[in-house]
C-alpha cells in the first residue's frame, strides 16, 4: 500500500513537474521541480545500470510515470553522457553499449527426458522391418513358383508371416505410453 502510494506522489509531482508554469510558481517551486527530475533520473540511471532493466515499460512503472517520459530521460541522459546505450527502433527497450558478458562457465544443461519418451522402439521398427523383408521374400517366391504346389504354399506362409511380424512390430510401436 506504501509503496502505491508513492509512486502515485511521484507520478503526481512529475506531472506537476510537466505542468510548471513561470507565470504561476513562488520562488522555491522551480528547485521542488528541478530536484523532482534530478531525483527520477538518479533512479533511471539506477535501474539501468544496478538493475539492469531494459524495459521501458517496467520502468516506467517503477518510476510512475509514463513510457514516453521515461524515454524522454534516457534520452537527456544518454545526449548528456550518463548512460552509454540506445533506444531500440520500436522504443520498448533501452540498451546498454557496455554491457558485460559474464566470466561464468557455461553449464550444460541434461534435460531430463520424460518418462514416456524412454520407450524403446527398436524391437518393434526391427520386427516390422523383418516382416517387410520376408512378406517380400514371400510376394516373389508366389510370382516365381509357375505351378509348383510346393512352392506356391512357401510363399503363401513366407508372405502370411511377414504380414503378421508387421502387424506385431507396428503393435509394439503404438503401446508407447502417452501423458494424459
Amino acid at each position: 500500500m506504501h509503496s502505491r502510494i508513492a509512486s502515485d506522489l511521484r507520478g503526481a509531482a512529475y506531472q506537476r513537474l510537466l505542468s510548471c508554469n513561470t507565470n504561476f510558481m513562488s520562488i522555491d517551486e522551480p528547485s521542488r521541480c528541478e530536484t523532482v527530475v534530478t531525483n527520477m533520473k538518479e533512479r533511471l540511471v539506477h535501474l539501468v545500470t544496478v538493475d539492469d532493466l531494459s524495459s521501458i515499460q517496467m520502468m516506467s512503472s517503477k518510476l510512475g510515470i509514463t513510457q514516453e517520459e521515461v524515454r524522454v530521460l534516457l534520452t537527456e541522459l544518454t545526449q548528456k553522457g550518463t548512460l552509454n546505450g540506445h533506444l531500440t527502433e520500436d522504443g520498448e527497450r533501452y540498451f546498454k553499449h557496455d554491457a558485460k558478458i559474464s566470466e561464468a562457465p557455461v553449464i550444460d544443461r541434461k534435460e531430463s527426458v520424460p518418462d514416456f519418451m524412454k520407450f524403446d522402439t527398436r524391437p518393434g521398427k526391427v520386427a516390422a522391418l523383418f516382416g517387410l523383408v520376408v512378406a517380400v521374400i514371400g510376394a516373389y517366391a508366389l510370382m516365381t513358383a509357375d505351378g509348383n504346389l510346393q512352392m506356391e504354399n512357401l510363399g503363401a506362409v513366407l508372405a502370411l508371416i511377414g504380414v503378421a511380424s508387421i502387424i506385431a512390430g507396428s503393435f509394439y510401436l503404438t503401446m508407447r505410453k502417452t501423458p494424459s
